[in-house]
């Protein structure tokens, strides 16, 4: 390894040039405060500190200012001790301690890349055998726990797992994966049924209604040549109503703010669109059966068929998923969008939320561009890499 040596009037101020040389995992070999001894006006000091950069040759240690900064404080006093030779203070000890455990750890046989290699089938091996000699039952829940199940229902899906324990793993994913299709229900295609809709987004913050609903506009009105209309509720985020503006110019589509439920009538009875697409702000966990313009604007949605859809981003926990399902159980949802896919490989979460709910996944957006990344939802798009073997 090669070291370089950097001094500073201070221990912050060679640290700092340390850090700019090798970035935060340098490591430290040695620390020191040298002065020459004079007091006053002609006395002059300084820090010296010897470092080098990470490197996979030997045996480093992870950058910690706060030892450097001990061997610092600590090296006057070991230096003291060792040139009048008297007995060495606790504090000189544990400073000759440090460095001789350093150069001992510096000195051991650093294995080699093929040796690793074979320790590391080895343990894949052990925990293959391990998992072979578990039940089949646990070996299903394994799947499940890693997928992002959770309770009471990753145990009820792993329910007669035994029957094709003596099959392989895969046949056992197989299994797990069948009972989930048997309780998952999808209803894919709003957008191009023939009557006339009202389509309304709800979920949390950062859920992705907005550019759910955008996809939506596009695709209905690009595809599929249907009319099209947007109207806001969300007059609370910031930049929220400039956002759906540009959508509208881009699209050609009507668009109406609704900041009181009168705005709302006006703009739901004055619309001839196929389509009317209706964004909300989000709601807190704790806000349910809090005052929310949405609840005293659905009663008056009666010339289109109410679609409401809870828009759930894939990452959210099961205990997450299900709690947002409940918030918004009172605006009695018809369906489920599921968003952000392609930030998370673990999405039993939102898939446990929705067997639980009993609600239909109607999309699937994997991604933030308007419309591309949007799909109808399938069993085999919903359950795509769902459940791992090498649990």
């Amino acid at each position: 390894m090669q070291y370089q040596t950097f001094r500073g009037a201070d221990l912050r101020e060679v640290l700092n040039r340390v850090k700019a040389a090798f970035g935060p995992d340098a490591v430290i070999e040695s620390t020191r405060h040298v002065s020459n001894g004079k007091a006053g006006g002609f006395g002059h000091s300084f820090v010296e500190v010897t470092a080098t950069g990470p490197s996979t040759a030997g045996v480093n240690y992870p950058f910690s200012p706060e030892i450097a900064q001990t061997e610092a404080a600590l090296a006057p006093a070991a230096a003291r001790a060792s040139r009048s030779g008297a007995k060495r203070d606790p504090r000189a000890l544990a400073v000759a301690e440090l460095a001789e455990n350093r150069a001992k750890v510096a000195r051991l046989p650093v294995p080699s890349t093929s040796e690793l290699d074979r320790e590391l089938r080895a343990l894949r091996a052990m925990l293959e055998e391990l998992s072979s000699t578990r039940k089949p039952k646990e070996r299903a829940l394994a799947m499940l726990h890693e997928a992002g199940f959770e309770g009471p229902l990753s145990r009820e899906l792993a329910t007669g797992s035994q029957r094709v324990s003596k099959q392989g793993t895969v046949a056992l994913r197989d299994f797990v994966l069948e009972r989930i299709k048997v309780r998952l229900r999808i209803s894919p295609g709003l957008i191009t049924r023939p009557k006339r809709q009202l389509i309304a987004c709800v979920g949390p913050s950062g859920a992705g209604k907005t550019t759910t609903l955008a996809k939506l506009a596009a695709r209905a009105r690009l595809e599929h040549s249907r009319s099209v209309g947007i109207v806001s509720l969300d007059t609370y985020r910031v930049g929220a109503v400039e956002q759906w503006q540009r959508y509208a110019q881009l699209l050609g589509l009507p668009f109406s703010i609704a900041r009181t439920r009168v705005d709302f009538e006006v703009a739901v009875k004055s619309s001839n669109c196929d389509l009317l697409l209706v964004d909300t702000s989000g709601r807190g966990m704790s806000d349910q059966g809090s005052d929310w313009p949405l609840l005293d604007c659905l009663p008056l949605v009666t010339r289109h068929e109410l679609q409401v859809l809870v828009v759930l981003p894939a990452w959210l926990r099961a205990r997450d998923a299900e709690q947002v399902v409940r918030i918004y159980a009172d605006t009695r949802p018809t369906g489920v969008v599921l968003t952000k896919t392609d930030e998370t490989v673990q999405q039993g979460g939102v898939i446990q939320a929705v067997l639980g709910g009993d609600l239909p996944v109607t999309y699937v957006c994997n991604g933030p561009r308007v419309p591309e990344d949007i799909r109808d939802a399938s069993v085999e798009i919903v359950l795509k890499g769902l459940l791992r073997t090498d649990a």
